[in-house]
């Protein structure tokens, strides 16, 4: 009895010089390496969350922590952004385990999609490549996830923290972009807002842009016109034009679902008038304006796209049957816009990228992989947007941002029930 006394009474003792240990690492840490310091500190948070809440502590925050690393992009290294998501990813796919499925498609595509994007990972030969192959597999396993039995049931009840986070994130830029803080006309040179997302626009385009889709799932019109105003505007400041696109479709969606179609036009006037005030389309025109020929030969269509598409086809139409079916390769595309244009240059299309450096084989997966999100009864006005710039700008780069919009339009579905018993 005396020796589990003294064991009871020295645990309060442990405990609080370990506490004070971990304090004094911390310490140290944030003084000389505030970044490792960071990724203690979200690790320990996870690690607490996890054993108090079990899997679903670690998928809440983590996916709700993708917005405001977008947000912050021009001050946070790039790859973390990417190790976030392949930790929410992960997490989701531990919390909806195990994994079932009406149809194969999905599995079956993500097995060869991967499988291809392991060939070409065996070889690579820098980080940039490694990063990509990650980014690569964090999406169709996020397909994976969402597109499973389970997931209908489980996950629209996380809709609220997370989409609060997404909205407070652009609360957050606006104020940063009201108070004339961060970057500005530093990409496009056009009067572009980018707060602190200061290394480039697309990334906070395509969440922004997502945002103000799952804006449109809730239920009354006031909110509706809030929360798509709070995506929007950050849209138009950016002055990216495929994200536009991808909100025109948007607002095609909306109009076209809603039951109450006078509202549904409401909403669009509203917004269309919240951006002028906001300036937003005076960045937008500004941006056409700035190009007024690219669109008279295909090779200076949609800023020089058409001439980036062109070199990575006939490079890869080069390589040979080989590079046909598997593709030519990771980061491949850098290499042949670098040599035939003189700068790196990614695809600028999920179409491009993913056929030229996965070959047909994995072209046709990740072909099956949006075809089974299609097929998955998700949130279509969250969902066809992401696809439409995949298309016109390229979502697969933007691993954060793509990874928050699938499942925003998992979570923002009605929960299904099973039908009550007679």
């Amino acid at each position: 009895m005396r020796d589990l006394a003294l064991e009871r009474s020295s645990a309060p003792v442990a405990l609080a010089g370990g506490a004070a240990l971990l304090a004094a690492l911390l310490g140290v840490l944030i003084a000389r390496m505030p970044i490792l310091a960071g990724v203690v500190l979200v690790a320990l948070g996870l690690g607490i969350s996890v054993m108090r809440f079990g899997a679903v502590g670690a998928v809440v925050p983590a996916f709700a922590a993708l917005p405001w690393l977008v947000i912050l992009e021009g001050h946070i290294p790039h790859a973390v952004g990417t190790a976030t998501a392949a930790v929410a990813v992960g997490a989701l796919l531990f919390y909806l385990a195990p994994l079932s499925y009406r149809s194969p498609l999905v599995p079956a595509a993500a097995t060869a999609f991967l499988a291809v994007v392991l060939l070409h990972a065996v070889y690579v030969t820098d980080g940039e490549q490694a990063i990509q192959a990650a980014k690569y597999t964090v999406f169709a396993a996020i397909v994976l996830a969402v597109c499973s039995e389970r997931a209908r049931e489980l996950l629209p009840p996380l809709k609220t923290p997370v989409l609060a986070s997404c909205l407070l994130a652009m609360v957050f830029h606006l104020g940063v972009v009201a108070a004339g803080a961060g970057a500005s006309s530093t990409y496009y040179e056009v009067g572009e807002k980018l707060g602190f997302a200061a290394d480039g626009p697309h990334a906070l385009a395509l969440m922004s842009m997502i945002v103000a889709a799952a804006g449109l799932t809730v239920e009354r019109t006031w909110k509706q016109l809030s929360f798509f105003a709070l995506g929007a505007v950050p849209v138009a400041l950016t002055g990216v034009r495929s994200a536009l696109f991808g909100l025109a479709v948007v607002l095609v969606i909306y109009v076209v679902q809603s039951p109450n179609r006078r509202r549904a036009l409401f909403v669009l006037g509203s917004l269309v008038a919240i951006a002028l005030a906001a300036g937003g389309l005076d960045v937008l025109s500004a941006r056409f304006s700035a190009h007024p020929g690219e669109f008279s030969s295909v090779a200076t269509a949609g800023s020089g796209r058409g001439e980036i598409w062109r070199v990575a086809f006939d490079a890869w139409g080069a390589a040979g049957p080989g590079a046909w079916l598997v593709g030519t390769g990771l980061r491949s595309i850098l290499e042949f816009e670098l040599a035939a244009l003189g700068t790196e240059l990614v695809g600028h299309s999920d179409i491009v990228e993913v056929l030229v450096q996965l070959g047909v084989v994995g072209f046709a997966a990740w072909v099956a992989l949006w075809l089974g999100l299609l097929r998955a009864r998700l949130r279509a006005v969250v969902l066809l947007p992401i696809f439409a710039f995949a298309m016109v700008n390229g979502s697969l780069e933007y691993v954060a941002p793509l990874t928050a919009g699938i499942f925003l339009a998992a979570v923002c579905v009605e929960p299904r029930r099973d039908p009550a018993p007679t």
